[in-house]
């Protein structure tokens, strides 16, 4: 009677998930995060669940922009809604308030 049975073999199982577990959660989770994949993996090694706690407490990493276009400077915006209103595209009400919207931008 020196082997192991199924219940042992089940035991075995269930704590080998419970230590795998918080590594690919913490991984997972520093995938969106700051802190990164590797030390995720590496604190929900270590420190189990309150690894996991650690990463999900580090700040998220923002969402990359699609286009990376250059900041229009305010004398270019208003070049553009002049020549707009000098082409009819827009009326003098209209280039009045983009104007004043653009200069009080710049205040700030």
């Amino acid at each position: 009677m020196g082997g192991l049975g199924a219940p042992e073999i089940i035991l075995i199982i269930i704590a080998f998930g419970i230590m795998i577990i918080p590594p690919i959660w913490g991984y997972n989770a520093g995938l969106n995060r700051t802190i990164g994949p590797v030390a995720g993996l590496l604190l929900g090694l270590f420190l189990s669940v309150f690894g996991v706690i650690i990463v999900y407490c580090s700040k998220r990493v923002d969402e990359q922009k699609f286009y990376n276009f250059p900041n229009q400077s305010s004398a270019d915006e208003l070049k553009k809604y002049k020549q707009l209103l000098d082409s009819g595209a827009i009326t003098e009400a209209e280039y009045q308030i983009q104007k004043a919207k653009i200069l009080n931008s710049n205040r700030d």
